[in-house]
Order: structure tokens, then sequence, then C-alpha cells
């Protein structure tokens, strides 16, 4: 127990950080991105055993590990934060829209987080699970993150290709060649205007 306590308070702090994201993200999950048709019944089948092994490995990881520097805890207490805050971000940026609700989208959201990547929510995801493996490197964790991110490409891409096939193909497109998927395009924000 001394030896637990004796650890560095930069690693408790990262772990109150990580289980605080995860209780909002397992809040989001059950109340904002209800599963209620077929399709997205059979990929919590997928998805949701994977999330809850990451969580699960994380929070044993922090148990069992023995971490006395903390050089290599600043990255992922970086991370962890960048992830809450454009999670938070993209939620109060589409409060009004029903997600995982719909075959089809409503609305194209094209501000606040959703200016930056098109997918805030996988990256913020993703940003959550790399961090975990940053910060205890176990093979699980970083098996879990493939997939996850793999999980993600692949929900991103049917999300876009209803995009494309509904009322606001035209401007998905647009957005699509200005806006990365996980990453912001930095060079769109460079060029000038008439540049486009």
């Amino acid at each position: 127990m001394d030896q637990f306590l004796s650890r560095p308070l930069l690693e408790h702090l990262l772990f109150i950080v990580f289980i605080s994201m995860i209780c909002v993200l397992i809040l989001a999950r059950f109340t904002l991105f209800k599963t209620t048709d077929k399709r997205s019944l059979v990929g919590s089948f997928y998805y949701d055993p994977v999330v809850a092994l990451t969580i699960a490995v994380t929070t044993y990881s922090y148990f069992a590990s023995n971490y006395n520097s903390y050089t290599p805890l600043i990255i992922p207490l970086a991370l962890y934060l960048c992830a809450s805050s454009l999670f938070f971000w993209a939620l109060k940026t589409t409060r009004e829209l029903k997600f995982a609700l719909s075959k089809s989208p409503e609305k194209l959201v094209t501000t606040g987080a959703f200016l930056f990547v098109r997918h805030p929510y996988y990256t913020s995801y993703i940003l959550t699970w790399t961090a975990s493996c940053l910060v205890y490197s176990s093979p699980l964790l970083w098996a879990t993150l493939f997939y996850l991110t793999g999980f993600y490409l692949y929900s991103a891409r049917q999300e876009e290709t209803s995009f494309l096939q509904g009322k606001h193909s035209n401007d998905y497109r647009f957005y699509k060649q200005t806006v990365g998927m996980f990453l912001p395009r930095i060079a769109a924000w460079t060029s000038s205007p008439l540049e486009k």
C-alpha cells in the first residue's frame, strides 16, 4: 500500500482524468448514442466488449504498474485532456441532433469541433485509447487500439456514405475536401481563400 501511495501525483491525476472521461463516455454511449436499428445493434456487439476490455486493462494496469518518472506521463495526460476537450466541444456543437437515432443525417455540422475534423467524437476516442497505450504499453491495449481505430474508420466511412447519398451531398463533398477525417488539415488553413 505504501508503494502505491508513494507513486508520483501525476500518475494518480492521470488515472482520475481517465476514469472521469470514461464515465462521461459511458453516459454519452447510453444516452446520446443509443443503438436502435439492427445495424447499430450488431455494431455494438463488436464495439462495446472491446471498449470494456480496454477500460478493464487500463484500470488493471494502473494498479499493477510501477511508474516513477513524470516525463512519460505528461504526454498521455495531455492526450486525455485534449480528448475530453474535443469530446465536450463536439457535444456542445451537436446537442440538438439525434446521433445514432436516424438512418439519414438530419444536418451537416461544420462548426465548432467539426470545423477542424469531420469526426471529432471518433478522434476523441482514438486519443483516449492512444493515451492509455502510451502510459501502460500493454500489447493487449495496443491490439484494442488498432481494432477500435479500424472500427471508427469503418463507421466514419459508413456515415460519410450516408451524407454523400443524401440531400447534403454537394456540401459534404466540399467539406470532405477541406476538413480531415480524424486529423486537421493544416494545409487548408494556410492556403488563401482565392486558391480554393
